[in-house]
């Protein structure tokens, strides 16, 4: 590979992340038309590295294309929300079959620690932050040890797009509930028992697109 084109895989990264944090973050709106040639002028870059990234945007979701009519940012409904689960819940609970063996008991052990010792939040965007982290832990170990790279990608692309959804001003996150389903699941992963913990997994997830829904509704 020339430094030419290593040069240009780096800039359509970093354009990826650029733009993919501008909708997750609502500074694109969802529904709204991607005029390519304004964002590459914006941006200072020629239209192909921003084509190239939106494709991949559309892969994950983010992005729709229309034949015809062009690019726009993904939309954001009920029925998105559904299918997120849909898919989340039976790859999360996979994930948890493979990796529930995997996991070094130390790791379990500081998980529920920082679960015990966690603060409360003020405001919706601490919550956010703490939802964050939260996964990032405990569905972020889980999906490392499950050893599949391409289930761990796919897993957290979905999650991304929830996050889409938690950061709208009108949603209320229930950091308490969030919390104790988490530690449901580290617990019967301590003790071992892979399928309460497969079935802990799913109470979270249905309780968690319950409360995406009603949030969004």
């Amino acid at each position: 590979m020339t430094k030419k084109t290593l040069s240009r895989y780096v800039l359509t990264d970093q354009l990826y992340l650029l733009i993919k944090n501008q909708i997750l973050t609502h500074a694109m709106p969802a529904g709204d038309k991607i005029n390519i040639d304004k964002l590459a002028r914006d941006l200072g870059v020629s239209n192909i590295p921003i084509r190239e990234s939106l494709f991949r945007l559309a892969s994950e979701g983010l992005v729709t294309i229309v034949p015809f009519k062009g690019m726009f940012v993904a939309e954001m409904n009920l029925r998105d929300i559904d299918e997120i689960f849909e898919i989340r819940q039976s790859l999360e609970e996979l994930s948890v079959r493979k990796a529930a063996s995997r996991i070094p008991k130390e790791i379990l052990l500081q998980i529920s620690q920082e679960l015990s010792a966690g603060k409360s939040a003020d405001n919706e965007v601490g919550k956010e932050g703490a939802v964050s982290r939260m996964n990032e832990d405990l569905h972020g170990t889980i999906l490392k040890y499950a050893k599949n790279e391409n289930l761990r990608l796919t897993v957290v692309s979905l999650i991304e797009r929830i996050y889409r959804y938690l950061s709208l001003h009108q949603f209320r996150i229930d950091l308490s509930a969030e919390k104790s389903e988490h530690e449901k699941i580290v617990q019967a992963l301590l003790e071992e028992d892979t399928e309460k913990a497969v079935q802990a997994m799913r109470s979270h997830l249905n309780n968690s697109h319950q409360r995406l829904r009603d949030n969004f509704e």
